[in-house]
C-alpha cells in the first residue's frame, strides 16, 4: 500500500530537521564550557604501596596516572603495572590521600597534581578582558617565562605536568586560567568560543610577564591551549614576545576534532563539519548559546596555512581519537623546518606525559637547548640577580 501524502510529508520534515537538530546538540556539547565527569573506577585491594584496580583500556595504560576521587582533593597517584590477573590489574601506588577506600569511587586522569610543588610558588591575577583570571607563578624573576595555557573542558592543574620541565629550563612560569574555565571569570554566554575568544585572555597573561619583567615567553599550550597560543601568535601585539611554542595534543582544526568525535560517537562526519559551518552563522550560534558567531572554518585555515615564524615542537599520540594526530602531521608538514613533529604510542588525550614523563621532559629540553643554545644558563643567572 501507497504511504500516505502525511506519511510523506512528515519522513520530509524529519530529514530537514534531524541534522539540524542533531548540529544543535553537537553544537552545544562543543561549546559547553565543562563536562559532566564519570567516576566509575574504585580499588578492589589497596595495600603498602600497591593498589588493585578493575582492567580496563585505561588502567592498562602503562605509565604514572591520576585517579581524580569524586570526593574532591589531590588526586591519588598510579604508578607501574605490577601484575595483571583475570580482570583485575595491580599497580604502584605513589601516593594517596587519607581518604582513599574500598569505597571510594575515581576517575582516571593524565592530572597528577592539584597545586605547584614548588616552593617558590605564588598566587597572581591576570587582569582579562572580561575580569580577573587567578594564576600560578613558580620560580619568577627570569626574563624568559613559559606560559602554560590548559585546554578546552579543563583547568590550570592540568598544565602542571609541564611546568617541573620549565624549571629545569630555568625558566620562570606562569600557570593561567581564562574565561568560563570554574576558575577564571565567566562570560556572558557561559561557553567555550573554541579559543576565538579565549586567546584574548592569553594575551592579557603576556601583559602580566611584561610586568614581571619578562621579555620573552616559550608558551606551554595543551589541547586548546594550542589553539589559543597560534591565535594570539596571529593576532596579538603582544605576540613578539613569544619565541618558541611547545604544543600538547593540539588543536590545531576545530573541524577535524568535531569530525572525529561525531565518528567516535557513531555519527556521521559530516556532522562534524556541518557544526563548523553552522556556527558562523548568527541565527545558529545564538540556538546554541552563544553571544557571537563563530568563524571556525576561516580560523582553521589560517591556523594551519599562516606562515609561521616560531619555532614550534608538537607532542602527539599517535592513537589520539579526540583531536586526530594526522592534523599535526599535516601542520608540521606545511611549516617544515620550523615544526618538530614527535608522536607518543598511548591511549587518551594529553597523556603523552603519563605514558612517559621521563622521554617527555627530555623531548622538551633537547628541543628548548637546540633553540637557545644557551638558554638554560641565561635564564638561571638573570633569576638568581647575576
Amino acid at each position: 500500500m501507497a504511504p500516505s501524502l502525511k506519511a510523506v510529508l512528515w519522513g520530509a520534515v524529519l530529514i530537514v530537521t534531524a541534522p539540524i537538530l542533531g548540529s544543535v546538540l553537537a553544537a552545544r556539547k562543543a561549546t559547553s564550557a565543562t563536562y559532566a565527569r564519570r567516576y566509575d573506577i574504585s580499588p578492589s585491594s589497596i595495600s603498602e604501596g600497591e593498589i588493585e584496580l578493575p582492567a580496563t583500556e585505561q588502567t592498562l595504560t602503562p605509565g604514572e596516572f591520576g585517579l581524580q576521587l569524586e570526593t574532591g582533593g589531590p588526586p591519588v597517584v598510579i604508578g607501574q603495572i605490577l601484575s595483571t590477573h583475570h580482570d583485575k590489574v595491580t599497580r604502584r601506588l605513589v601516593w594517596s590521600p587519607e581518604s582513599l577506600s574500598l569505597d571510594s569511587r575515581g576517575r582516571w586522569s593524565g592530572i597528577v597534581a592539584i597545586h605547584p610543588t614548588a616552593d617558590s610558588a605564588v598566587d597572581a591575577v591576570v587582569e582579562t578582558p572580561i575580569g580577573e583570571a587567578p594564576a600560578w607563578v613558580v620560580n619568577g624573576g627570569a626574563s624568559r617565562w613559559a606560559l602554560h595555557v590548559h585546554g578546552h573542558g579543563s583547568d590550570r592543574t592540568q598544565t602542571l605536568r609541564g611546568v617541573e620541565t620549565a624549571t629545569r629550563m630555568g625558566l620562570s612560569s606562569l600557570v593561567i586560567s581564562y574565561r568560563n574555565d570554574g576558575d577564571g571569570p565567566r562570560s556572558g554566554d557561559a561557553r567555550s568560543h573554541l579559543g576565538e575568544a579565549e586567546w584574548l585572555d592569553l594575551e592579557a597573561a603576556l601583559r602580566l610577564v611584561a610586568d614581571f619583567g619578562g621579555t620573552e615567553c616559550v608558551i606551554f599550550g595543551w589541547s586548546m591551549g594550542a589553539t589559543m597560543a597560534l591565535d594570539t601568535l596571529r593576532r596579538s601585539p603582544w605576540a613578539g614576545m613569544i619565541k618558541g611554542l611547545v604544543l600538547v595534543s593540539p588543536v590545531l582544526a576545530w573541524e577535524d576534532v568535531l569530525r572525529a568525535n561525531a565518528r567516535r560517537q557513531r555519527y556521521p562526519q559530516f556532522l562534524g563539519s556541518l557544526v563548523t559551518l553552522l556556527l558562523a552563522s548568527k541565527g545558529f550560534s545564538q540556538l546554541v548559546g552563544l553571544n557571537t558567531p563563530l568563524d571556525i572554518r576561516n580560523s582553521d585555515r589560517a591556523r594551519i596555512e599562516s606562515p609561521l615564524n616560531t619555532p614550534t615542537l608538537i607532542l602527539h599520540n599517535r592513537n589520539d581519537w579526540s583531536v586526530p594526530f594526522k592534523t599535526s602531521s599535516r601542520f608540521a608538514t606545511t611549516h617544515k623546518g620550523m615544526v618538530e613533529l614527535i608522536g607518543f604510542d598511548c591511549t587518551g588525550h594529553t597523556q603523552e606525559w603519563n605514558s612517559d614523563p621521563v622521554g617527555w621532559d627530555l623531548a622538551v629540553r633537547r628541543w628548548y637547548e637546540n633553540l637557545f643554545p644557551t638558554g638554560r644558563e641565561r635564564a638561571t643567572a638573570e633569576s638568581q640577580g647575576i
